[in-house]
């Protein structure tokens, strides 16, 4: 605010794990292996785990900015997870959503 500048873009920086946290998954503990849950696809758990990143999405566009989302991809991580996370990106007003990796 004090330099004037107004950003015309706000990065939101995404992952399946992260989305399948917030979806219900197991709580994941630096040091230990991660739950079975995260090394399978688990679409149920990005779905509803998404409503995290679209209230993210719908926070930064009461702002007046575009939102891209980057997707941080893990190697566990589907193609049909991924397309979950790019749909719900696009479908909550996102500009784009890509992947980061």
């Amino acid at each position: 605010r004090a330099s004037g500048l107004k950003p015309k873009c706000a990065v939101i920086v995404a992952t399946v794990r992260a989305l399948k946290m917030h979806g219900g998954g197991p709580i994941v503990s630096a040091g230990k292996p991660l739950a079975i849950e995260y090394l399978e696809e688990n679409t149920d758990l990005v779905e509803k785990g998404s409503a995290n990143l679209v209230k993210h999405i719908e926070n930064a566009k009461k702002f007046g900015v575009n939102v891209v989302v980057a997707i941080n991809k893990f190697k566990t991580d589907t193609d049909a997870e991924i397309e979950i996370v790019k749909k719900k990106s696009l479908d909550a007003g996102a500009y784009d959503a890509v992947m980061s990796n």
